[in-house]
């Protein structure tokens, strides 16, 4: 079984070849060879939360293969209404994107709204800051607050942000990963879903060495990634030369137990 632990639900960046609806979603995993998609929306994200969410849990009655976050924003905090979603088992928990959204993690207004939402769910996967120039959802800012929130677990996405230097292309900065080997916490959990995974060597070596495979969960960011390269990242991991066992925690058992604690069960 494999499960990604990171998807999305729509348009992204409004280009149309990051475009999915849920049929695409699943032909997406039926060609890569994977079981269920923890999908957010990406309009949620993007343009007007609620919405999102709405269309996001309408796509939910369609699927078996997909599950949802809800998606929260502290710039609209009626958005907090919304959820009530995870009264539905499809839902597994929230998606929150600061850089996105336009404010810092660590301000008191996200703080304050970030912690009522923590208290209300068992999962959340966060953006964390990626790219040059982005900022907003420190690896470290996010890794404090979720050990703040012991009873919660949380996923950082992009292998906790690694970035690539523009200056020195071919230095991956690992800093996030440095700072949740340092933290160690239970509750955190850092995602494969970043392009420098594929396109550098030893990239996942790395992540292995820093934070070991209890940690780690497997995600791709489809449909920004399509089922070839979603495929490439099975194949990555596979080919760790690590145990077989190992690579099932990676791929699929890290994601279940998570999915279990918040509510979903999967038949195996």
């Amino acid at each position: 079984m494999i499960i990604d632990i990171h998807g999305h639900l729509g348009n992204i960046n409004f280009a149309p070849f990051w475009q999915a609806d849920e049929k695409k979603l699943e032909e997406h995993l039926e060609k890569a060879g994977i079981d269920f998609l923890c999908t957010s929306s990406s309009k949620s994200i993007m343009y007007d939360v609620r919405e999102g969410n709405r269309e996001l849990a309408k796509a939910l009655e369609t699927t078996e293969k997909l599950l949802g976050y809800v998606t929260v924003n502290p710039m609209f905090p009626e958005s907090i209404d919304d959820l009530k979603y995870l009264d539905n088992p499809k839902f597994i928990g929230v998606k929150v994107h600061p850089d996105y959204h336009g404010y810092d993690v660590t301000s008191d207004v996200a703080q304050e709204f970030l912690n009522k939402v923590a208290d209300k769910t068992k999962l959340m996967l966060f953006h964390i800051s990626c790219m040059p120039g982005t900022g907003f959802s420190d690896a470290g800012a996010v890794a404090k607050f979720a050990s703040e929130h012991p009873d919660t677990n949380f996923v950082m996405a992009h292998l906790a942000g690694i970035f690539q230097n523009n200056l020195y292309p071919y230095f991956p900065n690992l800093r996030g990963l440095e700072i949740v080997k340092k933290i160690a916490c239970d509750n955190i959990y850092v995602d494969t879903a970043h392009t420098l995974m594929y396109v550098y060597p030893g990239v996942m070596e790395k992540m292995v060495e820093l934070i070991g495979t209890d940690h780690i969960v497997f995600g791709t960011d489809c449909p920004l990634q399509g089922y070839m390269q979603m495929k490439f990242a099975i194949g990555i991991i596979r080919n760790l030369t690590i145990s077989d066992y190992e690579k099932g925690k990676i791929l699929s058992g890290n994601a279940s137990r998570l999915l279990k604690n918040a509510g979903f069960l999967i038949n195996s």
